[in-house]
């Protein structure tokens, strides 16, 4: 079997201990290779300008949390989903890498048990959904509690999303031209055309909003855990909140030795069988103790931090319907070999 691994210039694969660091793309290759899998490589940058353009392949390829550079992977990315080949993960994964507004979207299409939470394109549309404050409010991207906050009020929600919302100065300075500089204008074409209605409705429209998320707030919540499925083992850690706050992610407080709920292992199977297009999903996974389920806040596909696999001393895997843990230390581009060999059906 032939796969095409597409990764940026000189063979950087996201990510391993930070995002700005690579796998060992050589010593990943070289794992794959003893399933019986050869790797072709290639880069975006040799896509994007035409000098490769694959079409019927399967395609492994690497993420990014810098903004320009996912752009840019996800139209390069679209072309080749275009062209007939096989995109590992999905390009849907792909779009929610970053993106907590299509990752609700998906969620929902796929059934996956979730706290109830809606995609906004402006703050004033809050008013119209249905759910009660407090409310968690997420902007779209973001890690590690950046750009999360816990409102019990639309002005509060107003307030957290100040600096992301509004007119620039510049724009301000043009739009008082607009209200009492401007001479009045006629267009034939146009009768009903008015100076202070267009105004208006200019002003409207050049206001810059933000893209959010908002969840309802599960109360009582002290931890949530970080599930890492590669393909068929799990590792899992517990997530301790900051002091006096109500967010787990980036309060860097772990647990990796605790009694495990067999049944948060069956839940984090189902949310990941609710996405077969990756071998791989992170989970962000908590508990909810009104109706005693397991929900999954976000994941990722790919491109997600690692320290569940390397500070882990094992995984837990399912023999013969029940949940056993297999005490074992596996490099991260072990396992990442391991998990797309298993995808791709190979021995």
């Amino acid at each position: 079997m032939e796969i095409l691994l597409l990764t940026d210039k000189n063979n950087f694969f996201g990510q391993t201990r930070k995002p700005w660091v690579s796998i060992d793309t050589q010593k990943f290759i070289s794992n794959l290779s003893s399933y019986g899998i050869n790797c072709r490589l290639s880069t975006f940058p040799l896509v994007a300008t035409g000098m490769e353009i694959p079409s019927n392949e399967i395609i492994f390829y690497h993420f990014s949390q810098k903004w320009n550079l996912r752009q840019y992977l996800k139209n390069v990315a679209d072309i080749l989903n275009q062209l007939n080949n096989k995109l590992i993960p999905s390009i849907d994964l792909l779009r929610s890498h970053e993106n907590k507004g299509y990752q609700e979207l998906l969620k929902k299409v796929r059934n996956v048990n979730s706290p109830k939470g809606y995609y906004i394109s402006c703050v004033d549309d809050v008013l119209s959904i249905d759910l009660q404050f407090p409310l968690v409010v997420k902007t779209i991207d973001g890690s590690n509690g950046k750009g999360v906050f816990l409102c019990n009020n639309i002005q509060e929600i107003y307030k957290s999303l100040k600096e992301y919302r509004g007119i620039k100065l510049n724009e301000k300075l043009d739009l008082l031209r607009r209200r009492y500089f401007r001479r009045k204008k006629n267009y034939p074409e146009y009768p009903d055309y008015d100076n202070y209605k267009d105004y208006i409705e200019y002003k409207e429209y050049i206001k810059r909003d933000i893209r959010f998320v908002v969840q309802e707030f599960i109360p009582g919540q002290k931890f949530d855990y970080r599930v890492l499925a590669i393909y068929d083992r799990y590792y899992v850690i517990k997530r301790h909140n900051r002091e006096g706050d109500f967010r787990a992610s980036g309060a860097k407080k772990f647990d990796i030795d605790f009694e495990i709920d067999e049944n948060l292992l069956y839940s984090a199977e189902q949310f990941k069988n609710a996405f077969p297009d990756t071998p791989y999903h992170s989970m962000d996974i908590i508990f909810d103790n009104r109706d005693k389920t397991y929900k999954l806040l976000e994941f990722q596909a790919l491109h997600f931090g690692i320290n569940v696999i390397v500070k882990n001393d094992g995984y837990f895997i399912k023999k013969n319907g029940c949940w056993v843990k297999v005490y074992k230390r596996n490099a991260f581009e072990d396992e990442l070999a391991y998990g797309l060999a298993k995808f791709l059906g190979a021995s």
